[in-house]
């Protein structure tokens, strides 16, 4: 990069709401480390400690609606649809909120914030104009929305505003909001540097003997983000009941009574070749060393096993958000979906019944390619000037 960068401060902006949005703000963090680390790039939650309003609200509430309370997401989601709906959210955010990112955003002289999160989009949007105004310094915002396909209409509540998309579908929806196409812009997926290129059989074999599966059967993973996969019970006992002659491999993530349902069914169940995971840091390797997923349709993890050729079940969806993700599976042939554990393991053994079979279900994944090139989108925001705030 050249040297008129130097002197650039980003802050990236995410809340905890799932996992996508903080993982896709430290991928892009790590690509301006590798192509420009002359820049100081810095994470931040958008929610400190003391606005335990907000965490309730939108993260601990985001996940129980998603995870436990089905019906009341969509709900909640269709809501979010309408305009005022929105506004009403975005001034209750901005009660604390817009105070503490202004002094965030004016201790650490950022020359740069990008938001990770629709929520936080207005509430930075008008900290900033209060930062500009204070200090005379220019401040440009731009915002990466971390749902590549469908997602809310939230996402582009401010018109005038720059925003990085990662399909044509999804740029088409920004425009039918009200952005102009000259503000809207298709940029990679933000894709960890490990999941850059497909696993090799040499690696694969590595692997399995590094974190102890057989190197002649079949691995199953059973993967759903932070809260485990949910279903993830009821598809071992199928395991169990038709004593599954390959591996399974489950993280359970934060989910500790899935975790120790499942030591118990290991220590009843010998036979089955089972593996139990909590939270993790090495999900590129399991990803890795498995011949099938079953996954909820979450970005970061449909994106990362396509990314490695691996077939993909999907067993459960966000309502509205995640729907482009299953779709996205769908089209490339590289999964399928399907909601009842019966169902789903006998789709498993089906695959896996012959080499052929399974060969048949990789087929169309190893012929899918994804941009991954996140050094573009580090060149778009040095040198972007389009992200100066609009005042209205």
């Amino acid at each position: 990069m050249s040297g008129e960068d130097v002197g650039r401060r980003f802050l990236l902006v995410y809340l905890n709401t799932g996992n996508g949005h903080r993982a896709q703000a430290k991928v892009l963090q790590e690509a301006f480390y590798d192509y420009a680390p002359e820049c100081k790039v810095e994470l931040l939650c958008g929610f400190d400690q003391k606005n335990r309003g907000g965490h309730i609200l939108l993260e601990d509430g985001y996940g129980i609606a998603c995870n436990y309370l089905h019906g009341v997401w969509p709900l909640v989601y269709d809501l979010g649809e309408f305009r005022f709906f929105q506004t009403i959210v975005r001034h209750a955010i901005r009660l604390h909120t817009q105070s503490y990112l202004r002094k965030e955003i004016e201790k650490r002289q950022i020359t740069d914030v990008v938001s990770f999160h629709f929520a936080l989009t207005p509430v930075l949007h008008d900290a900033i104009l209060t930062v500009q105004k204070r200090t005379g310094r220019n401040i440009r915002l731009s915002v990466i929305t971390t749902d590549p396909f469908t997602g809310p209409s939230a996402w582009f509540f401010r018109k005038n505003q720059d925003y990085l998309v990662a399909s044509p579908q999804f740029r088409d929806f920004a425009i039918r909001s009200g952005v102009a196409p000259s503000r809207v812009h298709i940029v990679p997926f933000l894709l960890n540097k490990k999941f850059a290129r497909p696993v090799t059989r040499e690696e694969i074999r590595f692997l399995r003997d590094k974190y102890g599966y057989p190197q002649d059967k079949r691995v199953v993973l059973l993967a759903g983000g932070g809260e485990g996969l949910p279903g993830a019970l009821k598809l071992v006992n199928q395991c169990v009941l038709h004593k599954a002659p390959f591996s399974v491999a489950v993280v359970c993530g934060r989910n500790k009574g899935l975790y120790r349902s499942l030591e118990l069914i290991k220590k009843v169940a010998p036979w089955l070749d089972l593996h139990i995971y909590g939270f993790v840091d090495y999900m590129d390797s399991l990803v890795k060393l498995s011949d099938l997923i079953v996954s909820k349709a979450g970005t970061s993890t449909i994106m990362e096993i396509a990314s490695q050729q691996k077939p993909v079940i999907i067993s459960n969806y966000i309502y509205g958000q995640e729907k482009g993700n299953l779709e996205f599976v769908k089209k490339n042939g590289i999964g399928c979906f399907i909601r009842h554990s019966a169902e789903i393991y006998a789709k498993i053994n089906s695959i896996f019944a012959s080499e052929e079979s399974y060969e048949k279900a990789a087929a169309a994944c190893k012929g899918l390619v994804i941009d991954t090139d996140v050094e573009k989108i580090v060149r778009y925001l040095l040198g972007n000037r389009q992200g100066e705030l609009a005042k209205k």
